[in-house]
């Protein structure tokens, strides 16, 4: 038989089982239900009339033993309690003898009829006036038949509901006997069906699952033997084929990969970069042999080791961990990831690189640290900084000594000039004067890379900052017919700086600005909180930066548009590398949005002193 067939007729039994029990279930509900409303209906209506009968019964004596009496003036109340109280007697009397269900409640119910017509007629036919003898000969015993006849009636109500109540609790107690043997007979047949089922579905199952645990551990020599025709068994099939193809496979491929495993390790091993590559969960997986030398540690010891431990224990390597996911910066997006390492006795320079390794859904599987030995650069930056600044002194003498001569020229003591040879000094004044900026900016340049720039920090408001920062830059904006606005945030908290090299910043920033926005344009200056940082935003609406270049304006020696400028303007491009190591000399960031032919926006944060 099929698997889906025995399934199937597995799954018919159960639901046949769970119809029989909701049908018996329902046909004893029901019963119970109906013999309960039976006793509602039969009794409890007549027991409720025969408690409201004699109440009412004892009203009406009541009244007539008061109005009976010469000692009350007023016997309207009573009158009206009289009344009151037949009206409700007979009412339930009449419900009574509409609902007679058992063995002589006709009988007691017409005797009743008749006593209490009896009693009513003497009750009304005796004369107001009458005594309290006439009420003790009379009423009293007719009275006392009517109540006796109207507890006979109560009993006889009683005894049928208890009488009733046991047939229920027998009927109960049967339901309790069938439904117990009906459940019994339908356990057995599911344990039937459930002792049955791993000899045919979940034995089979089981032994596959097994074997597939087998050929993922790589025994692909193992077999399912083959003992029906159904699914179970064409899977059975398909197992055997697989872990034959598999071991085929293995037998043809595994040299192979031994032999490129090896090959990449090797590939890495001898790279001269440091290379360390940890997986999802920071532990070490691969480390080649410069990585080792650098961080002393042997690579098949710490394999498999957690980042974290190893950083316990190395500081060099807890300085390449804990850092990785500090280097971007959170404002300028700029990596700061050169690190300073002494091996073998000599001071060398490495770049970080840090490189997620991320699967097909974009998950992070691992982390690919390299370590790139820059020293020869930085030796050969270190030179050319020393060169530039050697140079830059030495050409500083000479430029000074021309352009005083060029002074000694225009005094009319020595002699007066043409107009021509007046045009001609003066051009030689604004070359003069643009080589000494050039050379001042490269020492300035220089005198911050080798640490010898000394800053004055003071507190100054942001007020008297920008005051200091914009005032000399007026007249410029008005020459160049620029309107400039700007835009303080209010009561912002007093700023710990050098107070000249923060507003060279500014000043340069809005010499840019002016330099690179068409006549009639706008620059706004913006200051606000941000944070813990004080942020200026220098935002204009010239010609902006293209996107290739914007990741290149912070550097040295960089000049985008010279075409563009006039003569009087260029330089040599280190205004901004300049800014930016004053920024980051009082650990604060610069960076820039642009939009070419639309402006650019500079925004550099300071932080707030606490």
């Amino acid at each position: 038989m099929k698997l889906k067939t025995l399934i199937l007729w597995g799954y018919i039994l159960m639901g046949a089982v769970i119809l029989v029990l909701s049908l018996f279930s329902i046909y004893f509900i029901e019963s119970l239900n109906k013999a309960s409303q039976t006793i509602l209906k039969d009794n409890y209506l007549s027991i409720e009339s025969a408690n409201k009968m004699i109440d009412n019964l004892d009203i009406i004596d009541n009244s007539q033993v008061i109005l009976s009496s010469d000692s009350y003036r007023d016997k309207t109340v009573f009158q009206n309690e009289y009344k009151e109280s037949k009206s409700i007697f007979e009412k339930s009397l009449s419900i009574s003898e509409g609902n007679i269900t058992e063995t002589g409640e006709r009988e007691v119910l017409q005797n009743l009829r008749k006593e209490y017509q009896s009693y009513i007629s003497k009750i009304e036919s005796a004369d107001s006036s009458g005594t309290g003898n006439r009420y003790t000969m009379e009423l009293l015993p007719s009275y006392k038949k009517v109540k006796q006849l109207c507890y006979e009636l109560l009993n006889l109500n009683e005894k049928a509901m208890l009488r009733k109540n046991d047939e229920v609790k027998n009927i109960s107690r049967d339901t309790e006997i069938y439904m117990l043997a009906i459940t019994a007979v339908s356990l057995f047949l599911v344990l039937v069906i459930i002792l049955k089922a791993p000899g045919t579905i979940i034995q089979p199952i089981y032994e596959l699952t097994k074997k597939v645990g087998a050929i993922s551990e790589k025994k692909y020599s193992e077999r399912i033997e083959v003992k029906s025709e159904n699914e179970v068994g064409m899977l059975a099939l398909s197992f055997n084929k697989m872990a034959e193809k598999l071991s085929e496979y293995e037998k043809s491929n595994v040299e192979k990969l031994i032999a490129e495993k090896k090959r990449a390790e090797a590939i890495v091993d001898n790279m001269r970069d440091a290379i360390i590559v940890l997986d999802e969960n920071n532990d070490l997986i691969l480390m080649n042999n410069v990585g080792s030398e650098l961080l002393g540690l042997s690579g098949k010891e710490v394999i498999g080791k957690s980042a974290s431990s190893l950083a316990d224990s190395n500081n060099l390597f807890k300085n390449i961990f804990e850092e990785k996911d500090k280097l971007q910066d959170v404002f300028s997006g700029e990596n700061k990831n050169y690190l300073r390492i002494i091996n073998k006795d000599k001071e060398e320079f490495y770049l970080r690189d840090y490189t997620d390794v991320l699967d097909a859904n974009g998950n992070r599987i691992g982390v690919i640290i390299v370590l790139k030995n820059v020293t020869g650069f930085k030796e050969l930056d270190e030179i050319k900084s020393g060169f530039v600044a050697t140079v830059s002194h030495e050409l500083k003498t000479p430029l000074a000594a021309i352009n005083m001569s060029l002074r000694l020229l225009n005094d009319s003591r020595i002699g007066e000039l043409n107009a021509e040879q007046k045009k001609l000094t003066e051009e030689m004044k604004n070359e003069i004067r643009r080589l000494l900026k050039m050379v001042n900016e490269l020492l300035n340049l220089s005198k911050i890379e080798s640490g010898g720039e000394a800053y004055n920090y003071q507190f100054i408001s942001v007020d008297e900052l920008i005051d200091a920062s914009v005032t000399p830059m007026l007249m410029q904006f008005e020459q160049n017919k620029v309107e400039f606005n700007f835009n303080i945030e209010k009561n912002l908290p007093k700023l710990k700086i050098d107070v000249n090299k923060i507003a060279w910043v500014i000043i340069n920033l809005l010499n840019n600005a002016v330099r690179y926005t068409k006549t009639e344009g706008k620059i706004t200056l913006s200051v606000s909180r941000e944070k813990e940082f004080i942020k200026f935003s220098l935002k204009d609406n010239g010609i902006g930066i293209k996107p290739e270049h914007i990741g290149r304006i912070f550097q040295k020696f960089v000049q985008l548009n010279k075409s563009n400028m006039e003569n009087q303007y260029k330089g040599v491009g280190l205004g901004l590398a300049i800014a930016k190591e004053f920024i980051e000399a009082h650990k604060g960031t610069i960076k820039v949005i642009s939009e070419y032919n639309k402006g650019s926006e500079f925004i550099f944060y300071l932080p707030v002193y606490e």
